[in-house]
């Protein structure tokens, strides 16, 4: 592993926040399949995007395309982050502080529009 200068060090921290914030939110979408208990499928490592996944096939139909999109975006950041973590591992791996936020980025936005599009849903007056 390359030695890390203190702005990647940082950055890794605001990407691991970044990619556990997103997760922690999808949990929340994936709780109804852990009995309604976010806290459950949270502590599982990977469950909450599995979870996700399993619930936003019951979305309301006018947004499940929306929801599976978002939550498929989420799942492809949280690879990328997860693979640029592990580059610092190989010796021929040059990972910035640029990549981490880059990726952080990313992430925290997934998780902004998947919490706006749960807000506009949860707003929706029922029939």
């Amino acid at each position: 592993m390359q030695r890390l200068t203190d702005e990647t060090v940082l950055a890794v921290g605001r990407l691991t926040l970044a990619a556990t914030e997103l997760e922690y939110l999808l949990a929340w979408i994936g709780a109804d399949q852990a009995g309604g208990d976010p806290a459950a499928v949270f502590v599982v490592p990977g469950e909450s995007l599995r979870a996700a996944r399993g619930s936003v096939q019951f979305a309301p139909p006018e947004r499940r395309a929306e929801f599976i999109g978002l939550v498929e975006a989420a799942a492809v950041y949280l690879t990328q982050s997860q693979t640029a973590l592990r580059a610092m591992w190989f010796e021929n791996g040059r990972v910035n502080a640029a990549t981490f936020d880059e990726i952080a980025g990313l992430l925290l936005r997934c998780r902004d529009q998947l919490q706006a599009l749960l807000d506009e849903v949860n707003r929706a007056p029922t029939a």
